[in-house]
């Protein structure tokens, strides 16, 4: 007795579909797995610039005022490295800030007429 195992035309249209799919998103994987490749390699070929500082160095900064604002620097870091308030108070009374309103008057003049002949 031969045993004929009738398939219906229906399931066999669905394995037919699901094999499609299947494909079709092995593709899409394999496409998306190309490109991802393709950009790491462009990423990794392209040299990375660092940015360099504009502000000159100590050597390069030759202006008069800056011994003077590293001399007035310096002076302020001499300090007592006690707690007791006796030495704090002689630390804030030799602190000499006299020419702290005169500086800021003076860059304030500075940025005005920056700002005044930006204006022109």
């Amino acid at each position: 007795m031969p045993t004929e195992v009738v398939v219906a035309p229906a399931q066999e249209n669905k394995n037919i579909l699901n094999s499609t799919i299947i494909l079709l998103l092995f593709i899409i994987l394999v496409v998306i797995l190309g490109g991802l490749y393709y950009w790491y390699s462009i990423v990794k070929s392209t040299p990375i610039i660092q940015p360099t500082s504009n502000r000159p160095t100590a050597e390069q900064n030759n202006e008069p005022e800056s011994t003077n604002a590293e001399a007035q620097t310096q002076a302020l870091d001499v300090v007592s490295t006690s707690d007791e308030l006796g030495a704090i108070e002689a630390d804030v009374s030799s602190t000499n800030l006299d020419n702290l309103d005169a500086e800021l008057n003076a860059l304030d003049n500075e940025l005005n007429g920056a700002l005044n002949a930006s204006n022109i």
